[in-house]
């Protein structure tokens, strides 16, 4: 892939979730005020447990991604229309398992969390239109994981732009018209239809050689698959137990009000790892090609440079957060959420600073097919996880369960995936751990310090604004002058010479 394509689909994957951000900021206080706590808690809820059948993909996508990448590359293009045929009746079958599972989960959803504000027969609508939602998207994911082993990331996210903002600008008309949770549920599963028609009209225009046969389907294209997706299987498992069963918890244990309280910093810290999953998700196709090919002597040099540079991005919006978190969520959602949903952000970021920072071990490690440890670390963290929030929920409600999220997260992403990573790319660990964290990150620590002792708070969106745009660019300054590769920082200066350059021809 050609680098002005990588920059390009990097670019669109950065601009789909800016575009995110803003429709979330939006649009998430409008449906917390509008639904309410309570309704709002159980719509998560619903969504939480539904999410879990997304795992029946037992990690087809992933092989998806990483066999289309490689046969194209290849120009194998009878073997990547047979994996695309293979994935598509894989997917079929579990989706219509989705669609059962979900009208008989639906029965007895509303006896076991306790629910009596809506009645039986609503709640189960809507909880079996959810799981329809769910199993057209498993169905179709087939067609985004075929245009992303393709590289094709700037047409995915213009289709994903186009139906996000049609979707949810009449999302807050049917809330601003006091339409509920069916409603909502209904709107999602049609653009979904919407936004997978257009995949496949692209697909069938640009790929002819990608069509659906049955003669395509066979046992050996289907082990194929198995033996490279069994654990990405169980990584996605694991993720969905790190994402999803935390608003279990709360629901069960604490009350349903929690679940929006812990929903609302859960939905920022998502946020983050989206952004990082922005560029990580354009590497591993190519990573998978340059596998293909044998060129893999560098992996060590990337994973050391990916790891800072990820840390480096973050920085600003985890220190702003960190800081100002809880005047955000007070003036985003109401003052009543600023407390408790900020010390919850506060304890998830103490976690997720390392977490985003191993983004690109994952994508390193799914490219050259070494995932099978990173599979056994990310279910011990999910099981570490659920014990501990099960055993600090009681006690100390929606933060016990933030606790028993982060220590897991700590030791999964401070030491044992780096250390895995690390010796499968002949990497010393220590080194890693210096050039990539510790230095990197130690004087953002030490001016998170200063900024934590001077007790600064933001009582408007514009003081949030300015602090944020100043820590940005402090950040961004020592980040230029003092971590970025030289060659990477020549780059950026010529490129801004250029511009000056061309601004003064321009006059």
């Amino acid at each position: 892939m050609k680098k002005g394509r990588v920059f390009l689909n990097i670019f669109s994957n950065w601009m789909f979730f800016v575009l995110a951000i803003l429709i979330a900021f939006i649009v998430s206080p409008i449906m917390v005020k509008k639904l309410g706590n309570e309704t709002y808690g159980i719509w998560v809820l619903m969504v939480s447990i539904s999410s879990y059948f997304t795992v029946l993909d037992f990690g087809i996508n992933t092989a998806l991604v990483r066999f289309i990448s490689k046969y194209t590359t290849l120009k194998n293009y009878q073997k990547a229309a047979q994996i695309y045929s293979a994935s598509f009746i894989f997917f079929l079958i579990f989706g219509v398992i989705v669609i059962v599972s979900s009208m008989l989960l639906g029965r007895v959803f509303r006896d076991f969390f306790g629910i009596e504000t809506l009645s039986e027969r609503y709640i189960y609508f809507v909880f079996v239109m959810i799981g329809v939602d769910l199993a057209i998207n498993l169905t179709f994911s087939v067609l985004s994981g075929t245009l992303r082993g393709l590289g094709r990331f700037l047409e995915i996210n213009i289709i994903l732009s186009l139906t996000a903002i049609l979707k949810n600008t009449i999302l807050v008309y049917l809330l601003m018209s006091n339409y509920s949770i069916l409603s909502l549920a209904m709107l999602q599963a049609s653009f979904s239809i919407l936004s997978y028609l257009a995949q496949y009209l692209y697909i069938r225009k640009k790929y002819a050689f990608l069509k659906f046969r049955f003669s395509y389907v066979n046992r050996a294209t289907f082990r194929q698959l198995f033996n490279y997706s069994i654990y990405s299987f169980l990584i996605a498992f694991a993720l969905k137990v790190l994402f999803y069963t935390d608003s279990v918890v709360i629901g069960s244990m604490v009350t349903l009000e929690g679940v929006t309280y812990y929903a609302i910093p859960a939905m920022i810290v998502e946020n983050l790892e989206k952004f990082i999953w922005a560029i990580v998700a354009v590497l591993i196709p190519i990573i998978s090609s340059q596998e293909a090919v044998g060129n893999i002597q560098d992996m060590g040099t990337h994973y050391i440079i990916g790891t800072k540079y990820s840390l480096l991005l973050c920085a600003p919006v985890i220190v702003v957060l960190s800081i100002v978190g809880d005047d955000f969520i007070g003036l985003w959602i109401g003052e009543t959420y600023a407390k408790p949903s900020g010390d919850v952000l506060n304890i998830l970021l103490i976690g997720y600073v390392f977490a985003l920072g191993q983004l690109i071990a994952q994508g390193i490690l799914k490219g050259i097919s070494k995932h099978r440890v990173l599979a056994y670390i990310l279910c011990m963290e999910a099981i570490g996880n659920l014990l501990l929030s099960v055993l600090l929920a009681p006690k100390y409600g929606i933060n016990g369960v933030a606790i028993g999220t982060t220590v897991p997260l700590l030791i999964a992403n401070i030491v044992l995936i780096p250390y895995f990573t690390c010796r499968e790319l002949n990497l010393d660990f220590y080194s890693y751990l210096l050039k990539g964290i510790l230095l990197p990150i130690f004087p953002i620590f030490l001016l998170f310090l200063v900024l934590d002792n001077m007790n600064i708070s933001a009582v408007s969106y514009f003081e949030v604004v300015v602090f944020s745009f100043f820590i940005t660019l402090l950040i961004g300054i020592y980040s230029i002058f003092f971590q970025l590769e030289k060659d990477h920082r020549d780059g950026i200066f010529l490129k801004a010479k250029m511009v000056v350059g061309g601004i003064g021809i321009m006059r």
